[in-house]
């Protein structure tokens, strides 16, 4: 079921990509991870992934200035985006949702398996 399904991870947090990493391929799925938010955007546009996990804070740009840029793009308008972040501000996940994200979940109240539940509840 999920064995073909791409998912990139945009992280900087080289601990919290590899724990996520980690599960989403025992979950049986293919993931790539972006260090940075140009670096996403690049590898959105040249793997065209499922799913992305998009983090808000990245040292290069603002995970929503990544989102605004994936979706006014038609190669990856279509993709899937969940933003993974520690800004519990309503006003943020607002913005996020008003400029595409599918869904914001706050890191520190997760687990690896509750992504991974997100990942195959969004692609099924």
């Amino acid at each position: 079921m999920n064995k073909k399904k791409k998912i990139l991870v945009v992280e900087d947090d080289i601990d919290q990509a590899a724990m996520y990493q980690v599960a989403l391929k025992a979950a049986g799925f293919t993931v790539i991870v972006a260090r940075n938010g140009q670096e996403g955007i690049e590898v959105a546009t040249s793997k065209k992934p499922d799913l992305i996990f998009l983090d808000m804070l990245l040292p290069d740009m603002d995970g929503l200035e990544v989102l605004k840029n994936l979706k006014s793009v038609d190669t990856t308008k279509s993709i899937k985006v969940i933003v993974l972040s520690n800004l519990n501000k309503q006003e943020v996940i607002n913005q996020s949702k008003k400029a595409g994200a599918d869904d914001f979940m706050i890191k520190m109240q997760l687990l690896p398996r509750d992504v991974v539940a997100r990942a195959i509840e969004c692609l099924i």
